[in-house]
């Protein structure tokens, strides 16, 4: 698809930070939907697993969805699989086993 240059120089101009937090969402969203098909499951299973309605999953699956750690845990609890990991490159594996 092609990006036109009104849109891109616009993108330009959002905050670096709300620009990173947005394309950390829809990460996040693609790796569920991974998740979703390598277990041959919808959305509307995770909302069943979940105890939530198929229309609040369709939301959070937009990927503009601000997701809590608690949801992040919640997902990951209900489709037995990590969505998100975290990485601290200051700590080294030496440094821990001290």
């Amino acid at each position: 698809m092609k990006t036109s240059n009104i849109i891109e120089a616009r993108r330009q101009k959002v905050n670096p930070e709300i620009r990173r937090m947005v394309d950390l969402s829809f990460k996040i969203v693609d790796r569920i939907h991974e998740i979703l098909k390598e277990k041959g499951l919808k959305q509307k299973d995770l909302a069943l697993r979940l105890g939530k309605n198929e229309s609040e999953i369709s939301r959070w699956m937009r990927g503009t969805h601000h997701f809590t750690i608690d949801t992040l845990i919640a997902i990951e609890n209900a489709l037995g699989e990590p969505v998100i990991a975290v990485c601290h490159p200051e700590i080294t594996r030496e440094s821990l086993s001290d």
